[in-house]
């Protein structure tokens, strides 16, 4: 017989022919290897947990815009453009891939269901990790339920944004300490590279999960060189993996020389221009806000995650986290596991807490705040699923019957738990006929005159309307232009081409007239809002601004005029603008229908850090504006109030203010009415009210003022108990003031609505 051909195989003495060295070693390291396991190991009931998170997501998908900024990585996704700082590249073009791959819904809609996937995932990689540690279904039931079902995670895995594309990061970069941990220490380099390529891909998305790396990488590093089981070679290959994993940052110089995408964020045609988008140095660089006037405050950052943590994940969690963490010591198969994550939570925390220079006076603020908090409810909830497996595994030790008894116990609580979560965020979270920022958009859109030009201050107002305009081509015979975007010297170049009637009058466009360059730049300004407003006015384009100008430029004032129209403020110079008799003559021709067009604006419906909660709370001063400013034009005179010629025109405006607030109220399936706007939004309707009420003895116009006079006492009552006392004062003092002088305002019935 002719000699067999292929590997090489050793006697069936298991000895190698003497005189073979090279041989004989290569053969006692590979018996000496142990097979590396598959990355992921997925059982039946892996499948289910999948199937659930994607499902529920995917049911509760935004329909539309949602709030944050979505808007923006909306756009970015549509044109390959770049998100604002650091630009989120990996995110971005995904987005697009994926948006020209679904053949049906909006651009919104499209991102949004990507999202949700990636979502699912994040929470779905929870319930692997938990399971890898423990091999126990109820702590893996327990950890991923409580964590994909919180509103924090449910709510960020429903709209576009990147909170669940790093949560997915994070959640893989944790199961990999479980797969280092598990694994051969042969194998440990390859395992460590594999975590190094993941670690790059995070980076093109959040940069918070460099806290995470910076722990992760560092454990692995020492735990190789302690085993001395890394060679320089493999150590090399590591680096290299981490830097190929950062080619998605290429999207960044393609998008700024060839996509011309009509919303993108900075110049990144040269490295310079690359680095400083990347380094967030516009935003601030280690900083969660450009604001540089508030300082990051450890200890009431600190506090607020704590109350969000138990509001969050329940008590239930924190002390089974906390149980998992005091007992580790105890079980040597997760020791290890779970004091690197703790050093996780600690280093995250600590340094996070410490540069969040956010103002906790603003519920809004804390709402951007809070949804940092997801990276570290990760490691929080899945050590919480292990201390249900500490709490097990030393039963059945002992007792197997009794074991088995409170396995099913611990599974149906772990079910229980998963299913109060649902049920406590489940109407929260359903953003699937959430239209509210769509047709909060559209209204502004549609307020503008055909070939018009908006600028718009603050991200929502933006956002919204830029993504309408730019995204779905609603109303593209207009322009909208970012009061906040155009300082910065790379506006014009990478946008000039976007405007149909916008005009640079100069080089470059720039807020104030004297005030400091921004940071980084060192070209000074060469104009301001009176230059742009001359220079549309002359050219005959209507030119609008919504919901106010930039603060710091006041130099317009002297020769223009904000004149309220429908939801916008036309600009419009002194020397065409209207006496208080001609404007109140427009704004009762004006129809504003907002039963029909604003009836979403109920703050109930929404988290009161949300986004949509400020829009919601807002929206109704709008129908005010037009009353508004009669009142101050014609209060501008002393004694206004008391002088008779003027009592014709305050019951114009009276009247004015009456329409807003009849057009702001709704009735309910229950037959409840409610008042959909802020009470400290109408102070002056109120004032308005009773000095009316105290000029019109006798006629039917006094008891109209009397009635609404009450109805405006009773919502600053009802608003006095939700802010401080300090901000009240003057409110309180007014109110004691109607009572003392017209006591029938609070007793008289015929008042009653």
């Amino acid at each position: 017989m002719g000699k067999s051909k292929g590997k090489y195989q050793p006697p069936k003495n298991g000895h190698a022919n003497k005189g073979s060295p090279k041989i004989e070693a290569v053969e006692e390291k590979q018996l000496e290897q142990k097979e590396l396991e598959p990355i992921f190991d997925l059982q039946w009931h892996s499948y289910i947990a999948l199937g659930l998170f994607v499902s529920v997501y995917l049911k509760c998908t935004s329909a539309s815009i949602p709030s944050g900024d979505a808007g923006d990585f909306i756009m970015a996704a549509q044109h390959f453009g770049v998100a604002h700082p650091p630009g989120y590249p990996l995110y971005v073009t995904a987005g697009y891939v994926w948006m020209k791959i679904m053949p049906f819904g909006n651009p919104a809609f499209k991102l949004n269901v990507l999202t949700s996937f990636i979502g699912g995932l994040a929470a779905f990689v929870v319930y692997l990790t938990t399971y890898k540690i423990t091999k126990f279904i109820p702590s893996a039931v327990f950890a991923s339920t409580v964590f994909g079902f919180s509103h924090l995670i449910w709510f960020h895995s429903v709209g576009a944004e990147i909170f669940s594309l790093n949560n997915l990061f994070c959640s893989l970069l944790l199961y990999w300490v479980v797969r280092f941990q598990q694994a051969d220490v042969s194998n440990r380099a390859r395992v460590a590279m594999e975590a190094s390529f993941l670690s790059g891909l995070s980076m093109c998305n959040q940069h918070t999960s460099a806290l995470f790396i910076v722990v992760i990488g560092g454990w692995m590093f020492l735990s190789l060189l302690k085993d001395k089981a890394i060679t320089m070679q493999q150590f090399l290959h590591t680096g290299v993996a981490f830097g190929a994993a950062l080619t998605p940052y290429i999207q960044l110089p393609v998008s700024a020389y060839f996509a011309k995408a009509p919303s993108t964020w900075g110049d990144q045609r040269t490295v310079a221009g690359i680095w400083k988008h990347v380094a967030r140095e516009e935003y601030g660089t280690f900083r969660l806000t450009a604001d540089d006037n508030t300082s990051g405050d450890l200890f009431a950052n600190m506090a607020t995650y704590t109350s969000d943590l138990v509001h969050e994940l329940t008590n239930i969690t924190l002390v089974l986290c906390l149980l998992c963490v005091a007992t580790a010591w105890f079980f040597p198969r997760i020791r290890t596991v779970v004091y690197v994550y703790v050093a996780n939570i600690f280093v995250y925390m600590m340094f996070f807490c410490n540069q969040a220079n956010i103002d906790h006076s603003r519920e809004l603020m804390k709402g951007v705040l809070e949804r940092f908090w997801m990276q570290s409810n990760i490691p929080v909830s899945i050590l919480a699923g292990c201390g249900i497996w500490c709490l097990y595994s030393p039963i059945k030790g002992k007792c197997s019957s009794l074991g088995t008894v409170l396995y099913y116990g611990l599974g149906v609580g772990a079910l229980i738990m998963g299913a109060y979560q649902i049920r406590e965020n489940y109407t929260i979270c359903d953003m699937s006929s959430n239209l509210i920022m769509r047709d909060y958009g559209r209204k502004l859109l549609d307020a503008l005159p055909a070939n018009g030009v908006l600028l718009v201050e603050g991200d929502m107002p933006s956002l919204t309307s830029r993504y309408l305009r730019y995204c779905e081509n609603y109303r593209p015979d207009v322009d909208v232009v970012d009061q906040e975007l155009i300082g910065f010297n790379w506006y014009k170049p990478m946008h000039k081409h976007n405007f149909r009637h916008y005009t640079f009058p100069y080089d470059r466009e720039v807020y104030f007239k004297n005030v400091l360059a921004r940071k980084g730049d060192n070209i000074p300004f060469s104009y301001n809002f009176q230059t742009v407003f001359d220079v549309h006015t002359q050219a005959g384009v209507p030119l609008y601004i919504y919901p106010f100008m930039k603060q710091g430029d006041e130099g317009y004032k002297q020769f223009y005029d904000l004149l309220p129209t429908n939801m916008l403020y036309e600009v419009r110079h002194k020397q065409n603008s209207y006496t208080v008799e001609e404007f109140l003559d427009i704004a009762y021709e004006q129809d504003y229908n907002f039963n029909d067009n604003m009836a979403y604006c109920d703050g109930s419906l929404y988290p009161v850090r949300s986004w949509e909660y400020v829009i919601a709370e807002s929206c109704g001063h709008t129908a005010f504006f037009p009353a508004e400013h009669a009142h101050r034009m014609i209060t501008i005179e002393s004694n206004a109030y008391l002088q008779p010629k003027n009592l014709p025109i305050l019951v114009r405006i009276f009247k004015l203010y009456k329409r807003a607030y009849d057009t702001l109220i709704t009735k309910s399936e229950d037959g409840v009415i409610k008042n959909l706007f802020a009470a400290d939004h109408n102070k002056n309707y109120g004032v308005i009210c009773y000095l009316i009420y105290n000029n019109l003895a006798g006629s039917a116009d006094r008891v109209e003022a009397g009635k609404y006079a009450k109805i405006m006492v009773e919502q600053w009552e009802t608003y006095f108990v939700r802010i401080p006392k300090e901000d009240t004062d003057g409110l309180t003092r007014v109110i004691d003031d109607v009572y003392q002088k017209y006591p029938d305002i609070k007793t008289n019935q015929k008042y009653e609505m």
